[in-house]
């Protein structure tokens, strides 16, 4: 394993006249000693001490397994310092509470190839897990899968190393379970209970393997639904999408699945009943606003068509079909103003969409109005007027083309010397990121599973991992 650590490592040789025994082991003259040092800083008498030598020593055993003298330099800890283990493991969850994750990572990585276990294994995967949780604190969401990656191979790599471990076995099936990674999840528990001794925690993982099939059974019945949805078969489709509700009341997509079918069957009462019941839930998107639209619409509530299709465009601002839809009922009912603010945003949208064409020639032949020429955004540099036509967004160069200007983002990113940073390497603009953050390491969940047994006790009786709780186990 590379690691600019061990840049940081000189070497030295002993005389053969300092060849002696520490207890059973043995001070060979032929095997170079590794030094820590800090920067360039050169080998004197001074610096080469003992406490030198065992800092040089486990920056190897941390991330250089498989350095010739590994074996050598693992018996030489253990000769002066027999605790090293439960020292380290302490210093390293000591590290982690400060975010001193680099050297807590050292620190782990010894105490996982000194006494090679699946406890050590565990507590390094977690390690890793509060490592890419702090990574999403900084917005680094690079770092934030790059660590927890690591942490799912430490876990992998360890079953190759230990075999069929119930403990690693059991992490990795709760863990892609709280990931959300089902087949994996599934894979792994059924691994686990062929192996578990019987008690406590193989009732507790039974029960999430049982709860990991049903959602797999419900993900296929669900797919199911879509798929006759798609056929315009709505009558299977809800025959499918009734048995996934009545084992799964709570979950929303088979109320909306149900709901969509129900309005296509133009049964619009039962229809909003069930697509309110997804609010109910807790669930929220356009596609649920935009169908209670359709039935507020059919049942002629329109003011209620048109609050929940504004709610939709809040959602998805780029929605054409929202946008359109919202834009057609203000024009049918006569509210111009409003009609012709969102005919404008749909041709920025597409200017060239035959609806779109349709509902301007609608406009104009019930007010006398015509439209404009499509108006383009412009980037205003202090420039005299004569020159301002000539400078659009069109004209930034490619690498630097700023995006943030739509209706709810005020831009700020244009300084007295009109230079556009907000796609600089250090400056990237998130101004416009879909809702995909990743919550499995909230603020609010610190891992502190690193107990001094080396065991992680990570997965509570709800089967939702709680590696994160402030208090420490």
């Amino acid at each position: 394993m590379s690691n600019s650590r061990l840049d940081e490592i000189k070497y030295i040789s002993l005389p053969k006249t300092m060849e002696r025994k520490i207890g059973n082991f043995q001070i060979r003259s032929d095997i170079q000693l590794p030094v820590q040092v800090v920067g360039k800083q050169k080998i004197t008498p001074e610096n080469v001490t003992m406490e030198a030598i065992v800092a040089g020593m486990l920056t190897i055993i941390a991330y250089d397994p498989n350095h010739k003298y590994f074996d050598y330099y693992r018996a030489f800890v253990f000769a002066v310092q027999g605790n090293c283990v439960q020292e380290l493991n302490t210093a390293a969850i000591a590290k982690e509470k400060q975010k001193d994750y680099p050297f807590a990572e050292e620190l782990f990585l010894d105490v996982y190839h000194l006494m090679p276990q699946s406890a050590s294994c565990i507590n390094l995967s977690a390690f890793y897990t509060s490592w890419s949780q702090y990574c999403k604190k900084d917005k680094d969401e690079k770092g934030e899968d790059f660590y927890l990656d690591k942490a799912l191979r430490t876990l992998e790599e360890g079953l190759e190393k230990f075999g069929e471990d119930e403990n690693i076995l059991a992490e990795l099936g709760s863990l892609h379970t709280y990931l959300g990674n089902l087949d994996e999840a599934a894979e792994y528990l059924s691994r686990y209970l062929a192996v578990a001794t019987e008690g406590e925690k193989k009732q507790k993982l039974k029960q999430m393997y049982k709860d990991v099939k049903l959602q797999l059974d419900s993900d296929l019945e669900i797919k199911q639904a879509y798929d006759f949805m798609m056929l315009e078969e709505e009558d299977k489709a809800l025959e499918v999408i009734e048995k996934f509700i009545s084992k799964n009341p709570k979950l929303w997509h088979g109320h909306f699945i149900k709901g969509w079918a129900l309005r296509k069957l133009n049964n619009y009462q039962e229809a909003e009943k069930s697509l309110l019941k997804c609010l109910e839930l807790g669930e929220a998107n356009p596609d649920i606003y935009n169908e209670l639209s359709i039935c507020s619409l059919e049942n002629g509530n329109r003011d209620l068509a048109k609050s929940y299709l504004d709610i939709a465009v809040d959602m998805d601002s780029d929605n054409l079909t929202l946008i359109s839809n919202l834009a057609f009922l203000h024009l049918q009912d006569e509210e111009f103003d409003e009609a012709k603010e969102w005919i404008e945003k749909a041709r920025l949208i597409a200017p060239e969409d035959r609806q779109i064409k349709y509902m301007m020639s609608e406009y104009t032949a019930k007010t006398g109005e015509e439209f404009g020429q499509l108006i383009q955004e412009e980037i205003v540099h202090n420039l005299t007027q004569e020159n301002v036509d000539k400078y659009t967004v069109n004209d930034l160069n490619e690498d630097h083309e700023c995006h943030c200007h739509d209706d709810d983002y005020e831009c700020h990113c244009h300084d007295d010397e009109h230079e556009c940073h907000c796609h600089d390497d250090e400056h990237e603009c998130h101004c416009h990121d879909d809702e995909h953050e990743c919550h499995c390491h909230d603020d609010e969940h610190e891992c502190h599973c690193h107990d001094d047994e080396h065991e992680c006790h990570c997965h509570d009786d709800e089967h939702e991992c709680h590696c994160h709780k402030e208090d420490k186990q």
